[in-house]
């Protein structure tokens, strides 16, 4: 007996213990494939998201600057409005600067320079002096020739205002025989900064009703159709006294509602 013969079982074939063979997966190449693109997918949204997360904190901090920025601008618009608002009344007191103050006997003007007083029958030399520096501007020079009933001037004019000075030429006459030897008119256009004035209280602009309640003494309608007030009654006694002390005419415009000159001369009654 060989030894062989005591093995309870005979030596098996070694391929017999082998295992079978698996078969291959044909769908296992695809599934890596699927599962490397899964993993660079969650890759691709962590990194989207990072980004979003802060390209959008910049914007929601932007609105602090500039609110903070925007609010000291507020305050300032008004600062420089205040003055310019207070600046016209500022400039209002040169109106008043230099004023012409109108009465019976004369008139007064009134300059940075001081005061002169004119009479009618004085010398016109020194109102014109006067009255330019008042108006800032030497006057316009014009003439009206006299007649048989009229002496001739020659007129001083401003913006608004007229003197009248007789004009005697070679005649031999005096002044002293003249009963208007310098007269006034003042009329619209009367410059802002020059304040004209009398006794009365009209005013040209002033409606023909305010000049009424100021106390005429006479009223009458003119050929022309204007309305003439007379104020100072008991004026005009030249020719009996010899004083020249002139009443105030007051005439309105085409319209008969509105001063439109106020003239300060010799006039015989109803002219």
């Amino acid at each position: 007996m060989s030894n062989d013969d005591w093995l309870p079982f005979a030596p098996l074939d070694p391929q017999e213990h082998q295992k079978p063979p698996r078969p291959e997966n044909p769908n296992r190449v695809p599934m890596i494939l699927g599962a490397i693109a899964g993993v660079l997918l969650v890759a691709v949204i962590v990194v989207v998201s990072v980004y979003l997360l802060r390209a959008t904190e910049p914007t929601t901090a932007a609105p602090a600057p500039t609110q903070s920025s925007q609010a000291p601008p507020q305050p300032t618009p008004s600062t420089p409005q205040e003055p310019e608002q207070s600046e016209p009344a500022e400039e209002e007191p040169p109106v008043a600067a230099s004023t012409v103050v109108m009465n019976g006997a004369g008139f007064t003007v009134k300059t940075a320079d001081g005061e002169v007083s004119h009479k009618w029958a004085d010398d016109a030399a020194p109102a014109i002096a006067a009255l330019t520096k008042a108006f800032g501007t030497a006057p316009k020079e014009d003439f009206v020739n006299g007649d048989a009933e009229n002496w001739a001037y020659d007129i001083y004019v401003w913006p608004g205002f007229r003197l009248y000075d007789v004009f005697l030429g070679d005649g031999g006459r005096s002044r002293s025989e003249v009963p208007a030897p310098t007269w006034v008119t003042v009329s619209s256009g009367v410059p802002q900064d020059v304040q004209i004035t009398n006794e009365f209280g009209v005013a040209v602009g002033d409606s023909l009703d305010q000049a009424r309640s100021k106390g005429p003494f006479d009223e009458f309608a003119l050929p022309n159709g204007h309305v003439r007030l007379t104020f100072g009654e008991g004026r005009g006694t030249f020719y009996s006294n010899g004083k020249r002390e002139f009443s105030a005419f007051v005439d309105s415009d085409e319209s008969a509602q509105k001063v439109a000159s106020i003239t300060y001369t010799f006039r015989a009654r109803g002219q």
